[in-house]
Formats: structure tokens, sequence, C-alpha cells
């Protein structure tokens, strides 16, 4: 059985939220396959998957990559309360959406209940700075508010992608009940892993 890849005891849905435009999809094709889209077609959602490795342990993440509209609201509300984990992104570019993430977190705190939700807040197109309209200190201090990991990137070059994704894992493992590693594995999972596979 040469050539067979260890498979993850882990595995996860995280869902990728923030407005049009804020580099959704290019954070998460610069993560997934390892290359920055030059253009971004606006889509319902894409999907993607990645196994990496979080405190020694191999985890799949499947990443849901939202479109910002508002008409989806029901979808993006399905997504929310039926994920493991979140990157709340905005554009350090944008006020706009820096702005619009406050409410989109407040209707993840409605739809979850009053139990933390495992997130990260993201501050996209770092490199972008003579277009800056968010200062870092901002996303450090909302973020500190929301008692979650905050991270600037620069999905182009791929400054800091990688952190993000390790950073939601490690939020996920830390909220997660003790219990939670076999039992929460995404649906989607039971169709990828045999149901016999050991977690040592």
């Amino acid at each position: 059985m040469a050539g067979l890849v260890v498979r993850p005891a882990k595995g996860y849905r995280v869902v990728l939220l923030g407005s049009v435009a804020v580099g959704k999809t290019a954070l998460a094709t610069q993560f997934a396959c390892g290359r920055f889209p030059e253009q971004c077609e606006p889509s319902v959602e894409e999907l993607f998957s990645k196994v990496i490795e979080v405190n020694a342990a191999p985890a799949l993440l499947e990443i849901v990559d939202t479109v910002g509209a508002e008409h989806l609201v029901t979808l993006k509300d399905l997504y929310i309360k039926n994920s493991d984990g979140f990157v709340v992104l905005y554009s350090v570019c944008s006020e706009a959406s820096f702005e619009a993430v406050r409410p989109l977190r407040e209707r993840m705190g409605r739809l979850r209940g009053p139990k933390a939700v495992p997130l990260v807040l993201v501050g996209t197109k770092a490199d972008l700075d003579a277009q800056r309209q968010v200062l870092t200190a901002r996303g450090r201090a909302l973020a500190r508010e929301w008692r979650c990991p905050f991270l600037e990137v620069t999905a182009k070059s791929k400054l800091m992608v990688d952190q993000v994704f390790t950073q939601v894992v490690r939020e996920m493992e830390a909220l997660a009940p003790p219990q939670a590693e076999v039992a929460d594995a995404p649906p989607s999972a039971q169709d990828t892993w045999p149901s016999e596979r050991f977690i040592g």
C-alpha cells in the first residue's frame, strides 16, 4: 500500500465571511492551491480542501468561500449555523468592509447562541499601504473585543495566509468539547474516511 497518505483524524468546515471583493477567494485559492487568482468571478460558493498539520496532528479543512452579496442571507445563515469555524475578513483598503464585520459577528452570535464562536479576524490587502483606510490598531482592538486572533494578510505574496488557517484550527480545538474530535466531524468526512478510523 505504498503511496497512501495518512487519513487525518479530524475534519473541520471553515467558512470565509466578509463583504464582496475583500479577497475571500484569493485567500482560499492561495492557501489551498498555492496560486493567486488574478481575476475572481463572483460565485454563490466555492469549496476548497486541504490537509494541514496543527499541534503535530493532521486535520482536513473544508473551506467554504461564500459570496458577500446580501441577497444570499439564508444560505450564509445556514453556513453560520452548521460550520465549525470562521474567518471573518475585511479589506484594510475599505472602511465600509470593516464596518460590515460587526453586524456579521452579531448575526453569528444570534444564530450560534451564547457559546464562544471559533473565529479569526483578518484584514486583507495589507500590502496596499497607499490605499489603506483601516489602521492595524483598529483591527487589533476589535479582535480584543471579540477575544479572537487577528492577522493582516497579503494573499498575493502569501504573507500570513497559512497562519490564518492554523489559527482557526487552534481556536476550534480550544473551544471544542473533549469528545468533539470524533463526534463533530463534518458530514462530508463520513464519506471521505471509513467509520473504523482510529484516533490515537
